[in-house]
This record gives structure tokens, C-alpha cells and sequence, in this order.
């Protein structure tokens, strides 16, 4: 694996539709390794290798954007008001260090706070030390600009841990990245359509445009979850690091294609890679979107267990990493006309 591939991606910065920096890390490591590259028009940037138009077309699918903020207005003291983009947990938003990306590209570091009020933050301000409105304007900040969490990547000192922000999706978009390098040179009986999405975290907007743009047959996601409570170890639990890639069997926007689930698991198996099987109560990803798309696509969904989301900073294990990479390798790497035509054989 090349952690500073991914070191790169969770250092860049990129909220909701404005992901063009973490657009750019993806096309400098992942440009030699496709035949071809193109955008939709929310910004979704797909690679794809593409053998032969008559075989079946595999899309993967990661989201670019993380939770973060916008500036909304700024007032005559200097502070600079807030608002979410995406489900930002409440607690992250006190005192924590941001930055403020100017529309000229500049990085402003500030400290955020707010108002906590029954469970809710609320008034949620950046504070850059200035006095005045005018300080801020003079610093080229305006409304609209991104605010995001200024967290470093790092290796912990215990082996196999890696510690960043917006790790929901960028570990996606790293997964996807490594798998197409792995792909390289070999013979595939598929076409393969690597999606890294914009606009997830508001409402799962760029699976919708990306499938619309490729219109593949079938979709898998890969994303991320985080247990609700990280002293609880048992069967209620399945999004624990260090014990495998998590397959999910249903959330709010989709209930997966039972022949795919089946794929995943028989492919694990044979390549001793261990599954976690969970579900969410609420929410969705991409899949939710994607797998309506024309005709409907059959859909399977897989995530990356870490610990904390949503905030400032996440943990993942390198070893699930390096399960869900070889997984999807050998996925692609075995899928043909003969299973495509099985998953899709409802009669």
C-alpha cells in the first residue's frame, strides 16, 4: 500500500461540491493506470479500464467529500459564523482547529466554538483572532468559503494504526486507487468503473449523476461506519478495527442484491479474508442512489470499520486496509459474463 497516497487524500480538503483538491490527489497518482477519465457534472471524477464494450461493466464507488462547515456571515466583532455541511457529531464542533479555504486557494488556521443546548450545538463560530469584520475581509475570507478540520495524518505508535481526518470517504477513494493499480496488466473479463463521488455526506447525490453518466450493471460501495460505543466488544458490534471488512445487509436507502452478497462472501472465503456482518439502522451511501438509476442496478455494499467519524479525527487498522484492497482485487479480478448473468437472473 502507499500510505502517502492516502496521506494526501486525508490532508486534502474537500466538502460537498467543492472537492477539487482531493479531485487532484486522484488524478495525479491514478492518471497512467486508465484508459480513460471524465467527470459528471456534480464533479465526480470515474477511471475506468475498459477491454471490450460486449462485457459487463463493474462500478466501484467511494465519496470525495467530508463533513466539514461554511462560512455563513461575519459580523462586526471579527467572528466568522458557521454552518454544517453534512452530519458534523455535535461534540466536534468545540473548540477544535480549522482552516478557512479562500476562493483564491489560501489556508486561514482557526479555532471553532459554539453553543451547546440540549444535545444540539448551536452558533457554531471560527474565531482567527481578528477584531473587526474588516481583519477578516482583508484576509480574502468571504461567505461560502470551506472550513474544514486542520488534522494531521499520522501512524500511531501502536503497529498498524493510522490516524487522520475525513477518513469517510477518503478511504474509499484510497482503496479504489490501489485496487486499479493492482489491476495493472492483468486480464480482466470485465469492464471496471472506479467512482470516487461527489456530495455524499448531503443526501448520496453523486452516485445518482455517476451511474447516470457510465450507466454500469452492476455497483458495489465501499465507505465506513464506526461503532456507537467503543467499550462494547460483542455480537452487537460489528464494526470493530483489526476484524475484517464489513459487508452490509441493509440500510435506510437499500437492501443489497442477495446474489452479490453472496459473491462477496464465497470470495472471502476463498481468499481467507474475514467479513464482519452488520447493518445500519439509519442513514445510507451511495448505493442508495445508484441502484435506482434506469433499470435499476444490483447493489452490494462494504465498509471500513474505524473508530470515530464524523469529527476531527478517525482510527483505522492497515490490516483491514489490506483486506478490503485484496478483496476487491479478487472481485473484479474473477468477475465474467457468467456471474453477471447469474446475479441478474431473477426468473
Amino acid at each position: 500500500m502507499n500510505i502517502e497516497f492516502f496521506k494526501r487524500l486525508s490532508e486534502a480538503d474537500g466538502i460537498a461540491s467543492n472537492e477539487g483538491e482531493v479531485r487532484q490527489v486522484l488524478l495525479e497518482e491514478l492518471k497512467d493506470y486508465s484508459d480513460e477519465i471524465v467527470c459528471d457534472g456534480l464533479g465526480s471524477i470515474i477511471f475506468s479500464k475498459i477491454k471490450d464494450e460486449k462485457l459487463p461493466n463493474v462500478m466501484v464507488y467511494a465519496h470525495m467529500d467530508e463533513v466539514g462547515f461554511m462560512v455563513r456571515s461575519i459580523d462586526n466583532l471579527g467572528m466568522i459564523h458557521l454552518i454544517t455541511i453534512g452530519g458534523v457529531k455535535p461534540l466536534a464542533q468545540f473548540t477544535q482547529k480549522v482552516r478557512i479555504t479562500t476562493s483564491d486557494g489560501r489556508k486561514i488556521p482557526a479555532i471553532i466554538n459554539g453553543t451547546y443546548n440540549d444535545g444540539k450545538a448551536e452558533k457554531i463560530y471560527a474565531d482567527i483572532g481578528a477584531c473587526t469584520a474588516e481583519d477578516v475581509y482583508n484576509l480574502g475570507i468571504k461567505v461560502g468559503d470551506m472550513v474544514t478540520y486542520t488534522t494531521e495524518f499520522e501512524e500511531f505508535t501502536l503497529q498498524n494504526r493510522l490516524v487522520g481526518k475525513a477518513f469517510d470517504d477518503r478511504i474509499g477513494c484510497f482503496v479504489m486507487g490501489e485496487v486499479l493499480k493492482r489491476l495493472d496488466k492483468n486480464d480482466l473479463n470485465c469492464n471496471i468503473h472506479f467512482a470516487a463521488t461527489s456530495s455524499e455526506e448531503v443526501g448520496i447525490r453523486g452516485g445518482k449523476t455517476a451511474t447516470q453518466l457510465i450507466n454500469p450493471d452492476i455497483a458495489f460501495i465501499i465507505d465506513v461506519a464506526c461503532a456507537k460505543n467503543e467499550f462494547v466488544r460483542d455480537h452487537t458490534n460489528q464494526k470493530q478495527i483489526d476484524k475484517g471488512v464489513m459487508l452490509m445487509h441493509r440500510d435506510r436507502t437499500l437492501v443489497p442484491n442477495k446474489k452479490m452478497i453472496n459473491y462477496i462472501i464465497e470470495t472471502a472465503e476463498k481468499n481467507n479474508i474475514s467479513l464482519q456482518h452488520d447493518m445500519f439502522e439509519s442513514g445510507g451511501t451511495d448505493g442508495g442512489e445508484a441502484h435506482l438509476v434506469n433499470e435499476g442496478k444490483p447493489c452490494a455494499v462494504t465498509c471500513v470499520p474505524v473508530r470515530y467519524g464524523h469529527c476531527a479525527f478517525s482510527i483505522v487498522s492497515n490490516k483491514d486496509l489490506e483486506s478490503i484492497i485484496e478483496l476487491y482485487t479478487q472481485l473484479i479480478l474473477n468477475f465474467d459474463e457468467e456471474k453477471y448473468k447469474n446475479i441478474i437472473n431473477f426468473m
